[in-house]
Order: C-alpha cells, then structure tokens, then sequence
C-alpha cells in the first residue's frame, strides 16, 4: 500500500491509495483509488459501487484461476508410496487438490472444495453467470444464490434455470435484488418448473441434514442442526412454548434465552432424571489447583494470570473453575497424564510396540489438541497416532516421533503425497506435493501437563468446518 496526490478537475490534489501486487507476484498493474477520508457523501458512495463492481470482477478471474487449477492437478502425475493401497474412495487426485487450496487459501477443506465446484460449474455449463460476475452485475454473494439453487434442479436443466434467475435478479424497476430476496423468489420458481414431485425431492434431501458445534468466545457455542421442515418448526414451537409459559410464571430471561435453556433442559441429563436425555460423553482437562478451590478471583488477587490454571474442555478451549468443578462433580472417571518429569513428554515405548499405550495415547491428545495438518480442526479423539517415520523404516513409539492425524490426512501422508518433519519443540514442518511449505504447532494449553482429564457426562459435536469436503 501507498498514498500519493494526484489532482482533481479543479486541480486541487488529492490523496489516493494505490495497491500492487508487491514483488515477486504474478499480478502486476497498479490500481489507484481516492483516499475514502477526502471523499463527500456522494463520492464515497460512488467510490464504493465501483469497488463492488471491481471486487465482483476479482472474484470472477479468481474463479477462472480456481477452475484452471482443478484442471492441472488433474493432469498432475500423482506421486504416491510404493505398495500403497487406494485411499480416500479412489479420487486423490481431487482430495489433493482441495487441500492445495485449503493450506493456500487458510480456509477449510469443505470451504475449498465448494470453491472448486463453484468454479468449475461457472466456467463450465454457467459461464453466462460468470461473465455477469465478471461484468460487475453481480456479487459473489449473488452468484452463490444463484449456483446453489440451479444446483438442485436436473443438470440439463440447470444452464437454462441460471439465465433465467439472472433475469430475475433485477426488478422490473431495474433494482437489484439482495441476495435474501433473490434466494426466496428462486425457491418458488424452482417449484414451478422442477419436474421432480416435492416428495422425491425431499428424499433426495434428507441426505443433507445433520448437527453442526462452533465454539463460541467466553464459554458459549453455537449447535446448528438441518432437519426436515416438520420436524424443526415442531421442536422449535415447542421450545417456544415452554420459554412462553415461563415467562407467565414469571421468568425475567428473554423468550430467545428461555427456549436456549428449554433445548438444554430437554437434551440433557443431569443425573437426576431416567429419561431418553442424551448422557454422552466430553473430557475435561483440570488442574490439581483449579479442583482443590483455586478461582479466576484468587489467581487475579494474587497476580497471577487466571488462564495460568484455566481447565480445558477438549473440542472447545479454556473454561471458567466454576463450570470445571461442576463438571468434575458429574465425572464418572479420572485419568491421569503421566509425563516424564524431565522433559514434560509423556514416556514412549520405543520400538517395544507398534500401538501407543493408553496413557502415551492420552498424552498426544493432551499435546496435539486436534489433527496436526495444516488448518485441520478434527479433534484428538477423531484421529490417529502417526509415526513420522515410518514403523517399517525405523520409527520408534515415542512422542517426538508422533503425531495425531485424522483418517483423511493421515491417508495423504502415508501414500506420500504430504510429508513432513517433526521439530524438537513439537512443530510439524509440512510440505506439499507442490512443493509448498506449511508448520503446525502442539496446542498452547492453559493447563500443566500434569493434570487430570475428566470425562462428565455432558455433549460434544463438530463444527462445520470439520465436515467431511464433499471430494
């Protein structure tokens, strides 16, 4: 970035900002817009019509360079492990070729791949919607609506459905629809002309439902679910109901608070009830000091930190002492991490054995905290231990030759196709087919190696960012 003056018509100067693509990049040009704090009302407003219609250009030619990718890694010889067998359903190839994007981009893996199919759809059978990207008519915001419903009508059809959705993207009166609008009126035109019954395609439908946890910030979390129609509006209406009849006997929450606690209070179990109340399983990481009556206001009154000795609830991060010790309370057992006291690893087995022992294998949870691969979030007990090098070539069962992966990267590196090394402070150097290098780090607990893990009965689910990519 930089800012020079340049003149206006009156010849008066005014700032700019220019931006290039720095050295080295293969985007060369130099764009040049007035300084947005120089500008009326008028101009910022005209200036920000432009960038809409400049970044919808972008993200046209990033489309076009997304789909000429897709194309050359195809064509790519795929270097894989002598005696290797086929991994991840036949198509590497592909799977290689999200994770590319994924590690490139520092976006997920379902995210890549839904660019992917994004762009090769739009230079393939919707290139009429592309070049209206490309135009400028239209957001990517816009596009997507457009992408995701021509996606659910027959792909003989679909070319015809997006040209006729780009005619009713504006209106008579020449608005441009947003894309909330656009999306609705594309529902109903797709009822009218989809020559499937509601019935088949609600069939075809219930493949996509499904529960979805994101972590939130302070001790919260979002849990998303996708149902049948009929089933959600039923058990929302029943929450609603039950955070209704409580505030006639007086509960002072808001109706969005009570039917929150209404799901909680319906799904799980505290011990109390012998109900269809879920009693699955979490694991906790907590301190000596935290369960002995250690609080945030002690560690604060004292100088310390209070995420010195915060617990750490795995699939989500540090938790308050007091929900810790409550949770603790509902343990049904404690398992402890047993380190080496010199070097603060858990004890390996060396080439005595293949499997890591349970406590080894506890302890790599405990270190790793997910998948190991770049930008992975697949918790701990959803992988697998890795030799970094191979059992067969000499690898030994020992921390610093471990490493969690789950399935999916884990068959990337054992066909050959990602490689890595592992540092003496824990760090994997990754690199990929492409040559392209990427580090990971162990988590950065809160907590001491030397704690207990409690497994309560309370809930755990993934976020949505650890789906599966549809390869």
């Amino acid at each position: 970035m930089a800012g020079t003056a340049s003149d206006d018509a009156a010849g008066a100067p005014v700032p700019v900002v220019a931006f290039d693509g720095g050295q080295g990049s293969v985007v060369d040009g130099l764009l040049r817009i007035p300084s947005p704090e120089c500008l009326g009302a008028s101009e910022a407003l005209e200036l920000l019509g432009a960038l809409d219609r400049l970044m919808a250009w972008g993200s046209a030619i990033r489309m076009r360079a997304m789909a000429r990718f897709a194309e050359a890694m195809a064509d790519e010889p795929l270097f894989r492990r002598a005696r290797q067998p086929s991994r991840l359903g036949g198509n590497e190839a592909r799977a290689l070729a999200v994770v590319e994007v994924a590690t490139a981009t520092a976006v997920s893996e379902h995210a890549a791949a839904r660019q992917l199919n994004d762009a090769e759809d739009l230079c393939t059978s919707q290139r009429s919607v592309l070049a209206a990207l490309e135009a400028g008519e239209f957001s990517e915001a816009h596009v997507r609506v457009i992408l995701d419903a021509a996606r659910t009508v027959p792909a003989e059809d679909a070319p015809h459905f997006a040209r006729a959705a780009l005619v009713r993207a504006v209106t008579r009166g020449g608005r441009r629809r947003t894309p909330g609008e656009l999306r609705i009126l594309l529902r109903r035109m797709r009822e009218r002309v989809h020559p499937e019954s509601i019935v088949v395609r609600k069939k075809a439908a219930l493949s996509g439902r499904g529960v979805w946890f994101a972590p939130d910030a302070d001790g919260m979390c979002t849990l998303e679910a996708r149902l049948p129609a009929e089933a959600g509006l039923a058990i929302y209406n029943g929450l609603d109901t039950a955070a209704r009849a409580a505030r006639v006997h007086g509960a002072t929450e808001t109706l969005d608070q009570l039917r929150a606690d209404s799901l909680a209070a319906q799904l799980l179990d505290d011990g109390t009830r012998s109900t269809t109340a879920f009693r699955p399983e979490i694991v906790v990481t907590i301190p000596v000091h935290t369960l002995l009556g250690g609080t945030d206001h002690a560690a604060s009154a004292t100088g310390q930190s209070p995420g010195r000795f915060a617990a750490e609830l795995a699939g989500y991060g540090p938790i308050d002492t007091s929900t810790a010790r409550q949770l603790a309370a509902l343990a049904e057992n404690w398992q402890r991490l047993y380190i080496d006291a010199a070097t603060g690893h858990a004890l390996g087995v060396g080439r005595t054995a293949y499997r890591p022992p349970k406590a080894l294998r506890r302890y790599l949870a405990h270190r790793d905290g997910t998948c190991r691969f770049p930008s992975c979030t697949r918790p701990a007990h959803r992988c697998e231990p890795d030799h970094t090098t191979e059992w067969q070539d000499g690898g030994t069962t020992d921390p610093h030759n471990l490493a969690l992966l789950c399935p999916r990267h884990h068959a990337l590196k054992s066909i050959g196709a990602w490689t890595y090394t592992n540092s003496d402070h824990g760090s994997l150097h990754w690199r990929s087919p492409l040559g392209r290098a990427h580090r990971t780090e162990p988590t950065q607990h809160s907590t001491p190696a030397q704690s207990l893990a409690a497994t309560p009965k309370s809930v755990q689910r993934l976020t949505e960012d650890d789906r599966p990519p549809p390869f």
